[in-house]
């Protein structure tokens, strides 16, 4: 009984509208109540915006246990990734008719100078006057050299090589002679966040940006211009009791790595589908939102993230012998950063190549020959580059179309300098003026 109320849900709005809070006023209870009576989805997640819930199957890998090939291997499959699809995302920003900056993008790449003021003046001439009372010119000034400035993407050397890149390729047949081809960069992101102080609440998005934009406008939390493409799921409980069940034993440390990183690329090869892929290769002919109609090639330029989603990504051991996801450098190197050697270690750059792809390949077939994850007939293949068992989604996408997906791999500021090394060099700092005595800090802090 909810009397006087008709019903729990009259009950629970005026106990929300009156027991939580003193500040809510009768115009909030009114949106409220047409929240609750809207028709169509509900949820953040509707279909009806692009969201799709899709499963992916992950490989146990068991030791001693012997398939004739990886495919014969028992399958768990995740559940419950939440996401949207990347094609059809691109059209709905690109296309979007009403979106104020519609003409702000910048559709053709660019190098862009700045011409300082004139402060030189050039040498004055050696010829003598001949007349007392004239006077000589003034000297005339030397034109500044013009100096190049990189603000974004579309003047970046990358935009201007990944434009040339499409103009050498035969042009579709069907496209009129006037149809302009552009390129669109893709700023991917992702980052696992913990949601509270207590508790294991948290959260895995990816989500991404257009580098066409101006950073002026994707710094601006009020656009908007941040677009959520997925969640990535933990993995759940219940793959121990299928591993428990199909093995008759738990599954290592190993085992579950093996699979959390098995899943991560599992999500990216949903995300980079076939539809995708024939736009990157092909392109795909748009009414954009300034009303020009364009064949737009979609490229991913960066993927921005911290050191354990990066290595994630490449499919590295984190803190092995090769540490950098760009390059090879050796761990026993790093002290050395900043000279000249460090500069030709730096050089050696990492190649997505069918060799390199060939020996993580092999090591997968060991480990579904029953060879131990961490034995000699896997990490032979692997360590000299610190390597996992893992085939990249990006590598298994892009090495075809000639891309070293490592490349793309960008220096983070935020993670790598704000979070990272200046943090701990300034933390270090103020233990060292502590030590100096208890006024150190505080004259630093009024300097």
């Amino acid at each position: 009984d909810y009397g006087p109320f008709d019903n729990a849900t009259q009950f629970r709005l005026l106990d929300h509208f009156y027991g939580r809070s003193d500040t809510h006023s009768l115009d909030a209870l009114d949106d409220l109540i047409s929240v609750v009576r809207s028709p169509g989805p509900s949820g953040s997640f509707a279909a009806d915006d692009g969201w799709h819930q899709s499963a992916v199957d992950i490989p146990l890998p068991c030791t001693h246990a012997k398939y004739r090939s990886e495919g014969d291997a028992p399958k768990f499959t995740v559940t419950g990734v939440i996401h949207r699809r990347l094609l059809p995302l691109v059209k709905l920003a690109v296309q979007d008719p009403e979106s104020h900056l519609k003409h702000v993008y910048h559709w053709l790449a660019h190098r862009r100078f700045w011409i300082p003021p004139s402060s030189r003046t050039a040498p004055a001439s050696a010829s003598t006057p001949t007349s007392s009372s004239s006077t000589s010119a003034p000297p005339e000034p030397i034109p500044p050299e013009p100096i190049r400035i990189y603000t974004d993407c579309y003047n970046s050397d990358a935009m201007l090589e990944a434009e040339a890149a499409i103009r050498k390729k035969p042009r579709v047949a069907e496209d009129p002679p006037d149809l302009e081809y552009a390129v669109l960069p893709l700023l991917l992101w992702s980052d696992a966040t913990q949601l509270s102080n207590f508790g294991s609440a948290s959260l895995w998005p990816i989500y991404l940006y257009f580098g066409n934009l101006s950073k002026y406008f994707r710094g601006r939390p009020t656009e908007f211009l941040a677009q959520h493409l997925a969640y990535i799921p933990r993995l759940p409980d219940a793959l121990k009791d299928f591993y428990m069940a199909t093995y008759g034993r738990s599954p290592s440390a190993d085992d579950l790595k093996f699979c959390k990183r098995e899943l991560f690329q599992q999500i990216w090869l949903l995300l980079l589908d076939a539809d995708f892929m024939h736009a990157y290769e092909h392109g795909i002919v748009l009414t954009c939102g300034d009303g020009v109609v364009r064949r737009i090639f979609p490229r991913i330029f960066t993927y921005s993230a911290d050191y354990p989603e990066k290595v994630l990504i490449a499919a590295l051991r984190p803190l092995a012998y090769c540490l950098c996801p760009r390059c090879l450098t050796p761990k026993d190197r790093v002290s050395a950063a900043g000279t000249k050697s460090d500069e030709r270690w730096r050089a050696r750059k990492r190649q997505d190549t069918k060799a390199l792809q060939a020996k993580i390949l092999r090591a997968r077939k060991n480990i579904f020959k029953g060879f131990s994850l961490t034995g000699k007939r896997v990490t032979t293949w692997l360590n000299a580059e610190s390597l996992t068992p893992i085939q990249s989604a990006f590598s298994t996408r892009f090495l075809e179309h000639d891309v070293n997906f490592y490349d793309m791999l960008a220096p983070d500021l935020m993670h790598e300098f704000e979070l990272g090394v200046w943090k701990g060099v300034f933390t270090h700092l103020m233990r060292m003026l502590a030590e100096k005595g208890d006024d150190t800090v505080e004259e630093f802090n009024s300097r």
